[in-house]
């Protein structure tokens, strides 16, 4: 250890006590990547491992540790629960992980101004349980929300569950405690009241920034009144691509469901090969409504005459309670042994059969073993998360099949649409995605973060460990490179075969 790292050490132990800062090897290598493993390759380019991880309780804590980074010249990573994919929440050039995960209190259900404040660590699971026992919905939340913290989903922009009718989470917050990158503790809104017409939106600013201009500690969230009912329902068309006409049919309608998701019919395929329950083969298109008995009946008889209008099979209440029971475990093929990763998309809904097809066309050429799902985020955006199994202890494979999220992202540009997230590995998308805008990006980050400390590498510019911009045109050169090798390799078959060996080992044990 040198002597900067004693005395930085040495720092935070003050703040926080030695119990709460961590320098061992084994918690350095958990905190060195989050749900997608990455290569060892990608050490190369990035230091991903953390030369410290603190555990703050407090705003102020925060704030004193973005100073000690302030004058020792070292980054500082704000981190959920790392349930995100593009490492958004690991160092690209070393320095010290804050774990927000340790603020996870919920503070106020304020069931008068339908308010709920909640410090940015807390589980979302935990936020709507304890919201809906003091009579108030959470209208907002990821599908990950038994592992999804507050402030991580606010960072990557939260598109999610409820979206549809409700918005995104930035629509549903009134207010942020924020650490910014030289240790002042800001309030981006207010409690009680919208921000409208008071200066700048600093709400805005700060969603979807993955912690690059600073630090989300404490949130308060907008809540609606508890439903009378919470419907879902389920229908079933043969493929993904013949529910298209159903699903638009939704969107031009009157009708406002609480959620529009859908899984396709090789992910139905995933579940029987492991032995998992299933609702037989087909593409489910699942949309749960809410609301008074009364209007929620006049919903539901909308969607069963629009299914029959094209097709498709409504299925029994059993099932759809079953399907929303499982809307928080979409990747449940992972439990072969194998890894998952995604890549995200949003296109205009009526591209969806064509972006669809250049799916299926991509994941046939890369030999990969991958699905579709994911959700209507309003009537005219459809986000594509299509996900694909493979084992990361075969290195070729594994490295070469991260290309996938960069093809992925070209057919979501090539149909008007773009990728969702950047993070470490595609901030160069940045340009592409804002045009003229990333440049005022790049000038809000200088300014709110002269020292460069906060999340650095990530959003606005990709920079590898020696602190040099990775120009987009090298990570694309580099993508395309592995996504060619990936093409010319036998197709992947780890999951069929760990598919078989799962359903016997499982048979008879009441799997869901």
């Amino acid at each position: 250890m040198t002597r900067d790292n004693v005395e930085i050490f040495e720092s935070l132990v003050k703040i926080v006590g030695p119990n709460r800062v961590k320098i061992t090897e084994t918690e350095k290598i958990l905190y060195s990547h989050d749900l997608a493993p990455l290569p060892k390759e990608v050490g190369l380019a990035f230091n991903t491992m953390p030369d410290a991880v603190i555990r703050p309780k407090s705003a102020e804590e925060v704030s004193q540790i973005v100073k000690v980074a302030i004058k020792y010249d070292i980054p500082v990573i704000p981190r959920g629960a790392a349930t995100w994919g593009f490492g958004g929440a690991i160092p690209s050039q070393g320095g010290i992980v804050i774990d927000i995960s340790s603020m996870d209190r919920v503070i106020h259900v304020d069931q008068d101004n339908l308010e709920i404040v909640v410090e940015a660590g807390a589980v979302w699971k935990k936020v709507y349980d304890i919201a809906l026992k003091r009579g108030l919905f959470v209208v907002s939340y990821p599908s990950s929300m038994y592992a999804a913290t507050v402030g991580g989903w606010i960072n990557t922009g939260g598109i999610g569950i409820g979206c549809y009718k409700y918005g995104s989470v930035g629509q549903n917050i009134r207010s942020m405690e924020v650490v910014l990158p030289d240790g002042r503790i800001i309030e981006t809104g207010f409690s009680g009241v919208s921000d409208h017409s008071a200066g700048y939106n600093l709400n805005g600013l700060f969603v979807g920034s993955e912690g690059t201009l600073g630090i989300i500690t404490k949130v308060t969230l907008m809540a609606e009144p508890a439903p009378e009912i919470l419907r879902p329902t389920s229908y079933q068309f043969d493929t993904l691509a013949k529910a298209f006409p159903f699903i638009r049919a939704i969107t031009r309608s009157k009708i406002r469901p609480l959620n529009i998701s859908y899984v396709d019919e090789i992910h139905v395929q995933f579940l029987d090969m492991m032995g998992k329950h299933t609702p037989g083969k087909g593409a489910l298109i699942n949309v749960a409504l809410e609301g008074t008995i009364e209007s929620v009946k006049v919903e539901e008889d909308v969607l069963d005459n629009l299914s029959a209008q094209f097709e498709g099979k409504k299925m029994s209440d059993s099932i759809a309670e079953h399907e929303w029971n499982e809307r928080a475990y979409e990747f449940r093929p992972r439990e072969v042994g194998l890894s998952a990763a995604l890549g995200e998309i949003v296109v205009p809904l009526n591209k969806l059969p064509h972006v669809l097809r250049d799916i299926y066309e991509l994941v046939d050429n890369m030999g990969m073993e991958a699905s579709v799902i994911g959700m209507v985020t309003d009537r005219n955006t459809v986000a594509l998360l299509p996900y694909f199994i493979f084992d990361d202890k075969k290195l070729i494979k594994g490295t070469t099949s991260l290309a996938f999220p960069k093809k992925l992202g070209d057919i979501g540009f090539e149909h008007g649409g773009r990728p969702l997230g950047l993070g470490l590995l595609f901030a160069g998308n940045l340009p592409k995605i804002r045009g003229e805008a990333a440049e005022l990006m790049f000038d809000i980050k200088t300014v709110l973060d002269p020292h460069d400390i906060m999340n650095p590498g990530k959003s606005i510019e990709g920079i590898t460990k020696q602190g040099i911009p990775i120009p987009k045109i090298a990570m694309d050169l580099g993508m395309g490179a592995m996504a060619a090798v990936k093409m010319v390799m036998p197709e992947d078959k780890a999951f069929k075969e760990r598919a078989k060996e799962y359903k016997k080992k499982h048979a008879g044990k009441g799997q869901h």
